[in-house]
């Protein structure tokens, strides 16, 4: 009788164990997505590896890639990144109806608005959190997924356009809400977006209007109302943190920052290249430079890959 008393707690220790197991795998399942086409694979690669390289072991990535113009060869290297704790899905995109002359002398941003359609190509996922390719990632993004998106459509970082180019701001009818976001990172509630037609929206509006920069306008005026700002260490602009004091940045964020562009980036969960790339000649910061080409090396020696 003791022995099967014995047995039958060892056997219970055991299922409470399982379940909490499975719980805690699925309170750290983060989903992440990417969009890229075959030119940029190699860059998104990099951003990739240096997520799952930074991410805690209890953390799942299931990694979304919104593909443009990739071959099989593409998606077979690509899946040999997965590994315990990361799952790739590649999803083709589609060719986009729409005329980019709108787009003015914004017309290289055109790719871009592919995200404008993450929810639709994403239709059984409710949450996700997107990168653009041009990222290296530095810590678990767990926290930034886990930020409590109801009832809205987009947690982002602000954007330096709010103050380098305020009369576009008011242009777009954005000057009252006083927070335009940069759409390089952003956290998406899809299911809401998927409910409230933001897509049908955003396509009437980047057919009704001109001179619009990218998907980032598009999306800033969509939402309206319903968005959330995350800290600045989830989007941080390789060149903006030497372009306005720290003191001045504060004020901007509402939240403490380092005086040091280096303490800024060293503190940094994501890095964002979002003007001149690492990988280009005319990149003028080393420090940065060197950050980005030791992942680059890392994911090249790993996965073969070509710049």
């Amino acid at each position: 009788m003791k022995k099967q008393i014995i047995l039958i707690s060892a056997l219970l220790l055991c299922a409470v164990l399982i379940v909490l197991s499975v719980l805690l795998s699925a309170k750290n399942s983060v989903h992440l997505a990417y969009m890229s086409d075959k030119k940029y694979l190699p860059y998104m690669m990099v951003s990739l590896h240096s997520a799952i390289l930074n991410k805690n072991k209890d953390t799942s990535y299931h990694v979304h890639i919104l593909a443009k113009d990739f071959t099989n060869e593409d998606i077979k290297k690509l899946k040999e990144m997965e590994q315990a704790g990361v799952q790739i899905s590649v999803c083709q995109t589609k060719e986009l109806n729409l005329d980019s002359s709108h787009l003015g002398r914004f017309a290289s941003f055109a790719p871009a608005l592919q995200k404008v359609f993450i929810a639709g190509y994403l239709k059984n996922i409710n949450k996700v959190l997107y990168l653009d390719a041009d990222t290296i990632v530095q810590k678990d993004l767990t926290s930034a997924y886990k930020t409590n998106l109801d009832n809205q459509y987009i947690a982002a970082v602000k954007d330096g356009l709010m103050y380098q180019f305020p009369e576009h701001i008011e242009e777009i009818g954005l000057k009252e809400r006083n927070f335009y976001f940069n759409s390089g990172i952003m956290l998406l509630n899809l299911k809401e977006i998927r409910e409230h037609n933001i897509e049908r929206r955003a396509v009437t509006y980047f057919n009704t209007h001109n001179e619009i920069f990218g998907d980032q306008d598009i999306l800033n005026v969509v939402v309206g109302q319903k968005v959330l700002p995350l800290s600045y260490i989830y989007n941080v602009n390789s060149t903006f943190f030497e372009e306005k004091s720290a003191a001045f940045l504060e004020e901007f964020y509402k939240e403490q920052v380092p005086n040091s562009p280096k303490a800024v980036y060293d503190n940094a969960a994501i890095l964002h290249f979002a003007g001149h790339k690492p990988w280009t000649p005319w990149f003028n910061q080393p420090y940065l430079q060197a950050l980005w080409e030791n992942y680059a090396k890392k994911t090249q020696a790993k996965y073969q890959i070509m710049f």
